[in-house]
């Protein structure tokens, strides 16, 4: 599949699931990914994923998360490793964040965490798009996406701070 191809089904989306908090989204993006470890990770399974988040039932936050306060370096630990450790990050900013910086009626023109992250995107459409959006443009519209954990994590991230 080719980032083009992957964000056009990203663009979808919203025409197929109702759109949820972006906290309560990871937390349930986090619960799947567990329970799919040991797959070996494909664009299509990547999909199935992040639909799936939707309506999936969330893991409970974890306090302990809390201690979470940098992005994740993608050459210090395995590709299925840094894309959770990807979510725990922004799982932990967005509740810090709660009743503080997420009030905010400007957010989406940028606010930055206590912690020093910029974030454009507040809810799981968005975040998904402008990370599917970036990757493309980034990478290339007709690269095909590699069979790799690490793209997940990358499109997470790029999501929250790209436009």
């Amino acid at each position: 599949m080719t980032y083009d191809e992957f964000y056009n089904h990203i663009e979808q989306f919203p025409k197929e699931v109702t759109n949820r908090d972006l906290e309560t989204y990871l937390l349930a993006l986090y619960n799947l990914t567990t329970q799919h470890k040991d797959n070996i990770f494909t664009a299509t399974l990547c999909l199935e994923l992040l639909k799936q988040a939707f309506t999936e039932t969330p893991v409970l936050y974890n306090e302990k998360w809390t201690t979470i306060r940098t992005m994740p370096e993608t050459d210090s630990m395995s590709a299925f490793d840094y894309t959770q450790a990807v979510i725990l990050f922004q799982i932990a900013e967005l509740h810090r964040m709660r009743g503080k910086e997420l009030q905010d009626k400007q957010r989406y023109m940028r606010i930055t965490s206590e912690t020093g992250y910029d974030w454009y995107n507040f809810d799981a459409f968005s975040l998904l798009e402008c990370g599917a959006q970036g990757l493309s443009d980034y990478i290339g519209k007709e690269e095909t996406i590699p069979d790799d954990w690490h793209f997940l994590g990358d499109l997470l991230d790029l999501g929250r701070y790209y436009e």
